[in-house]
């Protein structure tokens, strides 16, 4: 999985040299290069359409986000929608469906022996799983949906937060961003991909964006 999230890491870095000069929102540039990162990894070459429905799930949390503390009366509740609550139920329609079709799509691939077995992306895991004969690991429809939907939620939210989190810190501390910097010009020199067995090598990188080690920073 590691070429997939150095590719979009290096789309990013992309978009951020046409923008020399001009301030960036990292925490916005880090929520698509997350998003790109788990839709590549999850669902491999159906990564744009899984990037589709995260930018549906983007939307219903907001929702949800706007509604947190609204008070809902049992019974009325449940007869009078709210706009926000009927455009909540279509958009998990609409995000089951999606995911749906990529199974479907993905199904019909393996079927027609397109592809050999169902992936070994996080989509085709859950489609082995789908498909299992045995009833110790097989799920079910609504499991796989919801499974890629936490992985979505989960992976995303986490990921940006750390390193929104952590670039702060660097940007704060920049004692510390000249080691980082010195210390992947070292492993790889200025022109160099980085590649999985390198990224094993720098150990004052990985101890920084370690998310316990923050204290490290605010007390150094």
């Amino acid at each position: 999985m590691v070429p997939d999230m150095i590719a979009s890491a290096e789309m990013m870095l992309e978009r951020w040299m046409m923008k020399e000069g001009k301030e960036i929102e990292v925490h916005e540039e880090f929520r698509i290069l997350s998003s790109e990162v788990i839709s590549r990894t999850a669902f491999g070459s159906s990564f744009k359409e899984g990037q589709h429905i995260f930018g549906m799930l983007n939307e219903l949390m907001i929702l949800s986000d706007r509604n947190t503390f609204k008070m809902s009366l049992p019974i009325i509740s449940d007869l009078f929608k709210t706009k926000d609550e009927k455009d909540a139920i279509r958009l998990v329609q609409r995000i089951a469906d999606s995911i749906m079709e990529m199974v479907k799509n993905r199904q019909e691939k393996v079927k027609n022996r397109e592809v050999d077995g169902f992936g070994k992306d996080y989509l085709g895991l859950l489609l082995k799983a789908y498909h299992d004969e045995g009833h110790s690991m097989k799920i079910s429809a609504d499991q796989l949906v919801d499974e890629c939907k936490t992985l979505y939620v989960a992976g995303q939210e986490t990921t940006n937060t750390l390193l929104s989190w952590m670039i702060l810190l660097l940007s704060i501390h920049q004692e510390w961003q000249e080691e980082a910097r010195r210390e992947v010009l070292r492993v790889f020199g200025p022109d160099k991909t980085p590649d999985s067995d390198g990224i094993t090598r720098l150990k004052l990188v990985i101890i920084l964006f370690c998310p316990f080690n923050f204290f490290f920073f605010l007390f150094s």
